[in-house]
């Protein structure tokens, strides 16, 4: 029976899954598969892993249960989850930034992916993969892990590993929306190398491979519609950062052109007015981020410290200042603190400072609270419980520092340099080695 290596997990996990928040994960060297920490944390995982499979293969044969889940199997959903809680717990430190392993097994590769996936570590999600194309035989297997390893390449910066791995027998096996994802990460990496030509082609691939997965789910009666609304928005998004540029340079032929072998390729479905629509809304949101960059940062509202004395840009200046925007509700802002964390620790001496910004949200722990009680669970539950290292501010009424830098997603990350400029902006929980090398960039000058 061929090994399955990477499994979806299922819906009703997920909420499991985003409560890791992380505590400090942080060590260098060699991991052992012999080390107590792995060990606990392995034999945790191949349990879960293994009801994992269990809650699948009802979820598919057993209606019933793919009905009403918690109905059918509660008590044993619910053990799920608290396994789901331990292996969270129980993720060792040694594994976060280890640079080699020793003495490991498939199953030590499984585990190590997705302590890589559920931490957002995707330095060491490299190891695993290469561990385990090695020792599996299933040939769809190995070029699954091999797209894997290629699409975190390119999210990484690194395009020769990308090009490495994203062979042709690679690329032709993989579903359309993996080549899909493949096809515009090379396009986004030309337009980086200010090669225009090449950017286009790859995006274009993209918009076909688009084009292929939206057919596909049209003709499937039991797809789901979310996912179709998802693909054709995923046109506009393809194209928006080459339109941008195409219109900075006042390149309008460039544009029209562009567009006309865009919408060759859109299937019947889905119409050019509606890409043009997500497409421009991309555009303006490009052109607002670029208004900020090498700006003079707004001054701060007046706020309420916690960690820290009171803080300003001016009293930071000659420091590169990141900025967190993010909120206690915020499950990716969570998953962030780890990484932020990470770059305190081995920054804060070169002259970085980190600085999280909030406001009142008027409720926590999905009840409504006072202003005072929300102040008290930020200080001494939120804080505290996810290991936050660096000062917090609470604006004291409003929200009018989020305002003044164009806040529209949490979690948001702005990097300030040294005099006091802004260089770079981003949302989501997502782009770690990005928004790293850019601190480096700036602690450089």
């Amino acid at each position: 029976m061929k090994r399955h290596i990477t499994r979806n997990t299922p819906l009703l996990l997920l909420a499991a899954l985003l409560l890791f928040g992380g505590s400090a994960l942080h060590a260098q060297g060699t991991l052992k598969a012999d080390d107590p920490d792995w060990q606990k944390f392995k034999t945790l995982f191949m349990e879960y892993d293994s009801m994992t499979v269990y809650f699948q293969e009802r979820q598919l044969n057993d209606p019933e249960f793919a009905a009403n889940p918690q109905e059918v199997a509660g008590d044993a959903i619910q053990r799920y989850q608290a396994l789901a809680q331990e292996v969270m717990k129980n993720m060792p430190q040694a594994a976060a930034s280890a640079e080699d392993v020793e003495g490991f097994d498939i199953d030590d590769y499984r585990a190590l992916k997705f302590f890589a996936m559920v931490t957002e570590q995707m330095s060491i999600f490299p190891i695993a993969n290469r561990g385990l194309i090695e020792r599996v035989e299933d040939e769809d297997s190995v070029r699954m892990l091999k797209m894997e390893l290629a699409q975190v390449a390119l999210a990484q910066g690194d395009f020769e590993t990308a090009e490495e791995f994203a062979t042709k027998d690679v690329v032709e096996n993989a579903d359309p929306l993996n080549r899909a994802g493949l096809y515009a990460g090379f396009s986004n990496a030309w337009l980086e190398k200010k090669d225009m030509g090449k950017a286009q082609e790859w995006a274009l691939r993209a918009i076909s491979a688009y084009a292929e997965a939206e057919e596909a789910d049209e003709s499937n009666p039991n797809a789901d519609p979310r996912r179709v609304e998802w693909i054709r928005g995923r046109y506009g998004a393809v194209l928006a950062p080459l339109m941008y540029e195409l219109k900075e340079a006042g390149d309008a032929g460039g544009m029209d052109e562009l567009s006309a072998l865009a919408k060759e390729m859109l299937p019947e479905t889905t119409t050019w007015t509606y890409v043009k629509t997500s497409m421009n809304s991309a555009m303006a949101s490009m052109a607002k981020e670029r208004e900020t960059l090498n700006q003079p940062a707004e001054a701060w509202a007046e706020h309420i410290w916690i960690g820290s004395d009171e803080l300003s840009l001016e009293k930071l200046k000659g420091r590169v200042v990141l900025v967190d925007f993010f909120a206690t509700w915020c499950k990716p802002c969570i998953r962030a603190f780890p990484h932020i964390r990470d770059w305190q620790k081995k920054y804060e001496d070169e002259g970085l400072t980190i600085v999280g910004l909030t406001s009142y949200q008027g409720r926590y722990g999905g009840k409504e609270v006072g202003k005072e009680e929300e102040l008290a669970k930020l200080r001494e539950d939120f804080i505290p419980n996810h290991n936050i290292t660096w000062a917090v501010g609470v604006e004291k009424d409003g929200r009018q520092t989020m305002s003044d830098y164009g806040v529209q997603g949490i979690p948001y990350l702005v990097l300030i340099d040294r005099e006091g400029k802004i260089q770079y902006t981003k949302v989501g929980a997502a782009d770690y080695d990005k928004t790293e090398q850019k601190i480096k960039e700036l602690l450089a000058k």
